[in-house]
């Protein structure tokens, strides 16, 4: 398995691989496919592009030997939240779980974000239900900060989501 940051020609699979976590598993994200406007693709398209840790926006990927895992960090834009940074849009192919992909996708990318400049603090949001997800956050030092209740709402049913926070100054 080949893990790397994504290229402008890894757009198509990254919207495929979207489009599969999104209908397979709805209440892991924040997004859904209803929502994506037309010009979605090219504005995935340019932010694949652009994406650099200089620039603090990090897409990475697993291939085995098309996509079958994703993640990102995205640096927050607001120059007084500029030392945070929020982890987002993990997914790995069904057929692949329980096989470290996702453990070693999640340290590869947060090795990643601790070269961005400046950051200090990496947030993320987990559904409560996702057992798997927190555990391995937590053992990378990711803390619960607070639970949200109500956090999506898919039909009549709500989904609960932990904030989670790693603390890079406080590492080591």
């Amino acid at each position: 398995m080949i893990y790397r940051e994504l290229v402008e020609h890894d757009t198509n699979a990254f919207l495929d691989l979207k489009r599969i976590g999104l209908t397979a598993n709805p209440e892991a994200f924040v997004a859904s496919l209803d929502e994506d406007a037309d010009d979605y693709p090219e504005k995935v398209r340019a932010r694949i592009r652009d994406a650099c840790i200089a620039n603090g926006d990090i897409i990475l990927g697993v291939f085995d030997p098309g996509l079958v895992g994703i993640i990102s960090v995205t640096r927050d834009s607001k120059l007084k939240r500029y030392h945070k940074a929020l982890l987002h849009g993990m997914f790995v192919k069904p057929e692949y779980r329980g096989k470290g992909v996702g453990k070693d996708l999640f340290e590869k990318v947060l090795n990643m974000a601790k070269e961005i400049p400046g950051l200090e603090e990496i947030h993320l949001i987990v559904n409560i239900k996702n057992k798997n997800a927190c555990d391995l956050y937590q053992k990378f030092g990711f803390k619960i900060v607070w639970e949200e209740k109500h956090a999506l709402k898919l039909d009549a049913r709500y989904v609960d989501a932990y904030h989670m926070t790693l603390n890079l100054l406080e590492e080591n």
